[in-house]
């Protein structure tokens, strides 16, 4: 009895096993008949920028300064390098002294105007005023005297009568009054003058008449024509020295002219001199390798100096094997681990096949050789230990940055990159049927040396 219970359990088992078993080989051959695998090609390559801007100095010269470095990040605006023109700098310290020196020259002349127009203003009023003077004079000697002018003369002698009339009577009653010793001499003398006084004044009231009348004779009329000629010259004169002002005017005109074109010069200088500081038009990183070697080279117009990429669009510049090449096609995705983030931290980017190039991009050897390839290359063996590589660019989907512990690791171009590039999926079973045929291909009598 105990016997068949040990039996029956061994053989519940054995049946369970069994049945696990085919359980297990159900399962393994529904896997490899259902299910799908990627069919890749892989490349190794490197992170680039998809666009960039090749910076070209608008002047010829000679790096001065460089300030940014291969990989550095740049704002817009941000100094790259700095060119060194002193042929401009010697021009433009030229013109600036020139400029000083015309508003100098601008200064004197502007002052020397100033108290020539006023001089010259006030010489011409005078000799205006002396020759209406001279002319009123000359009127008066051809007209002869005017007739008011001997009433008042006669009235003038009529005064002077009176007066001696008087001071005569007045001396008399003095010299009177003296005998009766009413007065004194003093007083008689006194009266005496008054009265010599009056005779003097009638004498030359008389006289003035005289000349009054004749004073307007020929060498008179000839002084008086000759005296309005003679001021009238010296109004011509005063007025011919408005062409000095004239003069100063132009040469005022010119050293402003010449100021204005100096000026414009400086401008024109200035501007070819900003032009001797690049700066970066965009953001993005610094691409050229080795920017200190630019320092003290001399660089044509027009000519790249360094080249700024943008870091909105990435593209990955790998190399596929030649035996996978074939495989590649336009449009297919693909996987990327860009190896420079942590390790272990690694993140599968994806990418798009954008362009395929159509010649070997180098020669190198190949990524799976085996043992016996190996020793063959060792030995020196006619196996050829050489195979192609084939350029494929590919588009890196956003986004371009990895958080990982509260840091953000940013792609940056120059970064390294493995690409599995999906060509199509098939389904397992296919898969290894393809490559046991493939091997069993190889294994023929022909490729086999001993």
């Amino acid at each position: 009895m105990r016997f068949r219970i040990k039996f029956k359990i061994i053989n519940n088992l054995l049946t369970l096993f069994i049945l696990v078993l085919s359980l297990g080989f159900t399962a393994i051959v529904a896997l490899f008949w259902f299910f799908v695998l990627d069919v890749t090609a892989v490349g190794q390559g490197v992170v680039k920028c998809r666009k960039w801007i090749d910076i070209k100095p608008e002047i010829r010269g000679i790096v001065r300064k460089m300030a940014v470095k291969e990989g550095q990040w740049v704002n817009r605006g941000q100094v790259l390098f700095s060119l060194e023109d002193r042929e401009r700098e010697l021009e433009v310290e030229e013109t600036e002294l020139r400029i000083a020196e015309s508003e100098i020259r601008i200064a004197k002349l502007r002052n020397t105007l100033i108290l020539t127009a006023d001089k010259v203003v006030g010489e011409i009023r005078e000799a205006q005023a002396r020759l209406d003077a001279a002319r009123a004079n000359y009127r008066i000697v051809l007209k002869g005297p005017k007739k008011e002018e001997i009433n008042l003369v006669k009235s003038k002698i009529l005064r002077a009568r009176k007066q001696l009339k008087k001071s005569s009577k007045d001396y008399e009653l003095a010299r009177a009054a003296y005998d009766v010793k009413v007065v004194t001499r003093l007083e008689v003398e006194q009266a005496l003058h008054l009265k010599n006084l009056a005779q003097m004044d009638l004498r030359l009231t008389r006289d003035e008449l005289i000349l009054l009348k004749n004073k307007y004779d020929e060498d008179q009329v000839a002084a008086s024509k000759a005296d309005v000629d003679y001021t009238q010259a010296i109004l011509q004169k005063a007025v011919a020295r408005k062409s000095e002002l004239d003069i100063l005017r132009r040469d005022l005109q010119t050293a402003l002219n010449l100021k204005v074109k100096e000026e414009k010069k400086l401008t024109v200088l200035s501007e070819h001199l900003n032009l001797t500081r690049i700066d970066s038009p965009m953001d993005g990183y610094v691409l050229t390798h080795d920017t200190e070697h630019l320092v003290g080279r001399a660089v044509a117009e027009g000519e790249v100096v360094l080249r700024i990429g943008d870091r909105k669009e990435y593209i990955i510049d790998c190399k596929v094997s030649e035996r996978d090449f074939p495989l590649v096609a336009i449009g297919q995705k693909a996987r990327v681990q860009i190896k420079p983030f942590p390790k272990g931290e690694y993140k599968l980017f994806d990418a798009e096949v954008i362009k395929i190039g159509a010649d070997v991009k180098e020669l190198g050897s190949p990524s799976d050789m085996g043992a016996i390839d190996k020793l063959a290359g060792m030995l020196n063996s006619a196996q050829s230990m050489q195979e192609g590589f084939f350029p494929v660019i590919l588009s890196l989907e956003p986004p371009y940055e990895l958080p990982i512990l509260g840091d953000v690791y940013s792609i940056r171009p120059g970064f390294s990159a493995e690409v599995e590039i999906i060509t199509r999926q098939e389904k397992i079973v296919k898969y290894l049927l393809r490559k046991v045929l493939r091997i069993k291909g190889r294994l023929t009598p022909e490729n086999i040396h001993l």
